[in-house]
């Protein structure tokens, strides 16, 4: 049984709090090491290769994060900076050929752009009307 296993058993659910890893939740534990807003960016596990796919996450409240992610206090919104992270290409920030890993040096390098406040929310409410609109012709899809 792994000690994460171990340390939950028998311990009621409201007694636990979240755990993360590279690309969201991945089970309870009963401590937490963080109680706040922070934005994870996957460290090792995530999905560099795939252009599409969410390579970083807000999370709140008490949590614990694995070594698997990074773990970002923002100094800007931080709805800005999560679209900002998932529209980078991590291909020349990442590296391995089994597993892609982007070390916190590299993460550091790189460069995005951070406008007004104003006008990060205003793309920020751009792309969540764009989403909206995305998962209602989706919906009529199916």
């Amino acid at each position: 049984m792994t000690e994460r296993k171990k340390r939950i058993a028998d311990k009621e659910k409201d007694k636990l709090y979240p755990y993360f890893g590279a690309t969201g939740q991945v089970g309870f534990i009963d401590d937490y090491l963080f109680d706040g807003k922070y934005i994870l960016l996957g460290e090792d596990a995530a999905p560099f290769s795939d252009k599409t796919a969410q390579k970083a996450y807000i999370v709140s409240g008490k949590i614990w994060v694995n070594n698997h992610a990074h773990i970002l206090e923002s100094l800007i919104l931080s709805e800005y900076l999560l679209h900002s992270l998932n529209s980078v290409d991590y291909l020349n920030y990442v590296y391995g050929t089994t597993r892609l890993k982007l070390t916190q040096e590299n993460m550091n390098k790189i460069l995005l752009p951070i406008p007004p406040i104003k006008e990060q929310i205003k793309l920020c409410q751009v792309i969540l009307n764009a989403n909206s609109f995305i998962k209602s012709i989706e919906a009529s899809l199916n």
